[in-house]
C-alpha cells in the first residue's frame, strides 16, 4: 500500500484545485483555473521524482495561461514542440510518452477548440494522464484524473443541455 507523504499530500491538494476547474462552463475561466491546477500538480510530480510528468505540467501551466491571451497557431506549435523537446529526453518509462501525446492534443484543443469539442479533447487527455498516474502509483493523480473525467462529463452534459434549452 502507498503511504501518504508530503508529495502525495501535494497531489491531493492539486486534486481539489483541479476538480473545481472542470466545473467552469466558461472556457476562459476553465483555462485560468487549469493554470493554477497545473502549477500545483507540477510540484507534486517533482516531489514524486516523475520529471517527464513535471515538465509536462509546467509547460501545460504556461500553455493554459497563454491560451487565455492568444489563439495563435504559432504559439500553439511552440508549446507542442516544447512538450516533445523537453519530454522525450526525460522519459524514464515507456508509458510516460502518453502524457506528452495527451498534453499535445490538449494544447491543440486549448488554442483551437471551444465548448463541447474542447471538453471532449481534454477528456481524452485525462484518460492519458489517468493511465500514467495508475502506472506511476500517484494516489492524488489517479483520484484527480478519475474525478476530472466524471466532472468533465457532467459539465459536457450541462453545456449540451443549456444549448438544447435555447
Amino acid at each position: 500500500m502507498l503511504e501518504l507523504d508530503f508529495a502525495q499530500s501535494i497531489g491531493l491538494i492539486a486534486f481539489l484545485v483541479g476538480a473545481s476547474a472542470f466545473l467552469h462552463q466558461n472556457g476562459n475561466r476553465f483555462r485560468l483555473h487549469l493554470t493554477l491546477f497545473q502549477v500545483v500538480l507540477c510540484s507534486h510530480f517533482i516531489l514524486m521524482g516523475a520529471f517527464t510528468a513535471a515538465f509536462g505540467c509546467g509547460i501545460s501551466a504556461l500553455r493554459s495561461y497563454a491560451s487565455t491571451k492568444t489563439k495563435s497557431t504559432r504559439v500553439m506549435w511552440f508549446f507542442i514542440s516544447l512538450l516533445w523537446l523537453m519530454g522525450l529526453p526525460s522519459l524514464q518509462h515507456s508509458y510516460e510518452i502518453i502524457t506528452i501525446f495527451g498534453a499535445s492534443v490538449a494544447t491543440w484543443a486549448l488554442f483551437q477548440a471551444e465548448g463541447i469539442k474542447l471538453r471532449l479533447i481534454i477528456l481524452f487527455n485525462s484518460f492519458c494522464w489517468l493511465t500514467n498516474n495508475l502506472l506511476l502509483g500517484s494516489i492524488g493523480g489517479t483520484l484527480m484524473e478519475s474525478t476530472f473525467i466524471i466532472i468533465n462529463l457532467y459539465t459536457i452534459s450541462r453545456i449540451k443541455l443549456s444549448k438544447s434549452a435555447i
